[in-house]
């Protein structure tokens, strides 16, 4: 069964494809609650211990409401300074390691390392040609 049957297969679920919508539910001079409808931990998890490696956040953790939806409330509390301003820190830094993750990826395709046991060697060099500028 392919992915494209599995994703199909029923009415009321669909794969991760919506835009994020934030809402802000609380704002003060050091408290941050939002609310994101549009993803989950994927994201927020990151989130949330790039934040928490802050010295100065005090406090930040996030709740799904359902399991079904996609959808969470996001608190964050300083300890002292605008949260917003440590948000948009803990973002810069993220973005900082994924880019560097991104990279070693790269390297790795490149280099060829290794293909993985469920692919075959032709498979995978069609891979890495097809996806890798």
């Amino acid at each position: 069964m392919g992915l494209e049957v599995y994703y199909k297969s029923s009415p009321w679920w669909k794969p991760r494809s919506k835009r994020m919508e934030i809402t802000i539910l609380e704002y003060g001079p050091t408290n941050l609650k939002f609310k994101v409808d549009g993803e989950t931990h994927t994201l927020f998890n990151a989130l949330r211990m790039e934040l928490l490696a802050d010295e100065d956040v005090s406090f930040a953790a996030y709740k799904i409401e359902h399991p079904l939806f996609d959808r969470i409330v996001f608190t964050l509390r300083t300890k002292k300074g605008d949260p917003l301003e440590a948000l948009e820190r803990a973002v810069l830094r993220l973005k900082e390691k994924f880019g560097l993750l991104k990279e070693k990826f790269k390297e790795a395709f490149e280099k060829g390392e290794s293909n993985p046991p469920f692919v075959s060697s032709n498979e995978w060099r069609k891979f890495i040609k097809k996806n890798i500028p």
